[in-house]
């Protein structure tokens, strides 16, 4: 079997991930949840980290989407359901990583994500 390739950044990732998912309003949830729940993450942001590479593109971008779900997506309390974050993520990865054809009509929306990027990146400044 082949090893698993590397991601920097993932697990602290998915750990912060797990900590605002589950810990947020509730600050004694128990390390081994905790622990469990970014594994589980973990686990599932892995399962794209051959794509990512087949592609000529660097692993650690799934911990940096994992820090944009953390940011944007994930609320207190969402638990340890795991679609919504197999469906955001897989989103995300195929926006960084297009791997289909689009329709024009499909590839319209990318000029809408494009000016928000821009928007967002511009706020950092």
């Amino acid at each position: 079997m082949d090893e698993p390739l590397e991601i920097p950044g993932l697990h602290d990732a998915c750990v912060e991930l797990a900590h605002v998912v589950l810990a947020s309003g509730q600050p004694q949830v128990s390390r081994d949840i905790l622990e469990t729940l970014a594994d589980r993450f973990e686990r599932e942001a892995a399962d794209f980290a051959l794509l990512v590479a087949n592609a000529g593109r660097d692993t650690a971008l799934l911990a940096r989407a994992v820090h944009y779900l953390v940011d944007a997506h994930a609320l207190p309390l969402m638990g340890t359901d795991m679609e919504w974050f197999r469906q955001a993520l897989a989103c995300l990865v195929e926006l960084a990583v297009p791997g289909i054809a689009l329709s024009p009509r499909g590839a319209a929306f990318l000029r809408d994500v494009e000016i928000g990027i821009a928007q967002a990146m511009h706020d950092l400044d």
